[in-house]
């Protein structure tokens, strides 16, 4: 056992220190308060599927779009949500999709190594990668999208290579869609991988290699199918298609947008992108079809919508893995050679730096420097994220929790106007006191009606004050120093009931 120990001591050599420290940043880096707008109506969609012993068609939670239809696509990943924050509440919870998190970028290091990049070079880009992804990082049902999205791809090279069978593509299509709609991205990844094979295998007359291709494709046809067994049938295929068709959502919805170049992680999304226009200029990039049909497709979604833009750094990593491999290989024929050294002067070097070989010594020097230093950054980064007082505070900073309890202490059903971002945390805050809102992210249940609606509002256009004489809510809540809160304070048709530094609540006169 001892010898056992220290082999493992001594085969801890800097390129896996490296690594680890890696994955140690990327776990302390993704470990972000609970603050998602979106993150306390999931909370409470897998609390209602406990409580209906079964899947709402029509929304429960608004006053807006009572009657419109509701497909819950993410019904499994927030009945897992509910699930560990029952288990351990909010920490958990956040400790658990930074955990996810960090298994996506294990998957990008592997799709970067599986290409040949060095492994150092690999470290690199995968934090670049992953730093260009963290708009999208938090607790939500999203992350299922990276973490399935890059095992899915080491799997479908691992069927090439005849390491795996085909088969197992169906039923892990089949989860992918209950826990959330973006499967059709794991569909479109798979049928791209079948029909670049099977174009490479054509192209070198190798019936055996396109043969080959037909067991993933028709693994991929039946994962298809198969994803229709899901609460709600074909809607589940349907529901993404009019997200990402409706330029309305992409219009208001900033993380729907193209992306924004003028933060840092456009910047790294843009270093990427000149990456592999630098690879490919060396004119010694060899990929495989599937890898190009992989990043093209990925880049226009990425390039619609920065919600893509992880789903993008993943299928384009053994493109963009090769052509970093062929810019390094370019640098180095660039750079003059030094000469050998003379074996005498190799004879006064240490031992291990002659050999080469690992020795103890260093391999107990890596494991402190990775204990010390990835210590370091889980207790500098992580922690105050995962105190539930730190988490407390975050959550006060930018959620109505004062007014929230002013709207809850009415002790009557109130139909309240709320902000976008806030709708989420009044339906879990107020749902069983009665509180229904106006609207929240859920924007395909509202539809553009209802949406128009609030933005009319919320952008004080001309007919703000119609719109709130149509809908009649019993209060409105919007943010302290928002121009509609002034207006409000001067119409005796309101009373201001609440105020702190976030929100502001008022109900209509004459109201109890």
């Amino acid at each position: 056992m001892i010898a056992t120990a220290s082999s493992m001591i001594r085969g801890f050599d800097s390129g896996r220190l490296l690594r680890l420290l890696l994955f140690c940043a990327l776990f302390s880096l993704a470990v972000l308060p609970p603050t998602d707008p979106d993150l306390f109506w999931h909370l409470a969609n897998g609390q209602l599927l406990l409580q209906l012993h079964g899947w709402p068609t029509t929304d429960l939670y608004s006053f807006s779009a009572t009657g419109h239809p509701w497909v819950m696509h993410e019904w499994l990943a927030d009945l897992f949500m509910y699930g560990i924050v029952r288990l351990g509440g909010l920490s958990l919870l956040v400790v658990v999709f930074a955990g996810l998190t960090t298994v996506a970028g294990v998957c990008l290091y592997r799709l970067l190594r599986s290409v040949g990049l060095h492994p150092t070079a690999a470290v690199v880009v995968t934090l670049v990668g992953a730093l260009a992804s963290s708009t999208t990082w938090g607790a939500r049902p999203q992350v299922f999208n990276l973490v399935l999205a890059g095992l899915l791809l080491l799997g479908l090279r691992a069927v090439r290579v005849s390491r795996l069978p085909a088969f197992w593509i169906a039923p892990y299509l089949w989860l992918w869609a209950n826990l959330h709609s973006g499967f059709l991205v794991g569909v479109a990844l798979a049928a791209l991988f079948c029909a670049g094979e099977g174009w490479d295998a054509w192209r070198a007359a190798d019936p055996e290699r396109l043969r080959a291709t037909f067991r993933p494709a028709i693994a991929t046809g039946a994962g298809l199918l198969l994803s229709l067994v899901n609460p709600y049938g074909v809607q589940t295929l349907l529901f993404p298609l009019g997200t990402l068709t409706s330029p309305l959502i992409q219009a208001n919805i900033q993380e729907w947008a193209s992306p924004n170049f003028q933060t840092l992680p456009g910047y790294l999304l843009e270093a990427l992108l000149f990456l592999m226009l630098a690879g490919l200029a060396t004119r010694a990039v060899r990929a495989r079809t599937s890898e190009w049909l992989w990043a093209l497709a990925l880049l226009f979604l990425a390039l619609s919508s920065q919600r893509h833009v992880p789903l993008f750094v993943l299928a384009a990593a053994p493109l963009y893995g090769r052509c970093a491999q062929a810019v390094l290989a370019r640098l180095a024929a660039w750079t003059p050679r030094q000469a050998a050294l003379p074996a005498e002067r190799v004879a006064f070097l240490p031992r291990a730096i002659a050999s080469r070989r690992p020795t103890l010594a260093v391999g107990i020097l890596n494991v402190s420097l990775l204990l010390a230093v990835g210590t370091g950054m889980i207790v500098d980064r992580a922690l105050p994220s995962i105190r539930p007082a730190s988490q407390q505070a975050a959550i006060d900073a930018v959620f109505p929790v004062e007014t929230a309890q002013a709207l809850i202490a009415l002790q009557r059903p109130v139909r309240v106007f709320n902000a976008y971002d806030w709708g989420g945390y009044l339906i879990g805050a107020g749902r069983s006191a009665g509180v229904r809102v106006f609207i929240d992210g859920r924007v395909e249940v509202y539809g553009p009606a209802v949406f128009q609606d609030y933005l009319a509002v919320n952008n004080l256009a001309p007919s703000w004050r119609q719109v709130l004489d149509r809908y009649q809510p019993d209060a409105v809540l919007f943010p302290t120093g928002h121009p509609l809160t002034t207006l409000l304070s001067q119409d005796p048709t309101w009373r201001k009931q609440a105020q702190d530094r976030v929100a502001t609540l008022f109900v209509r006169a004459g109201a109890p």
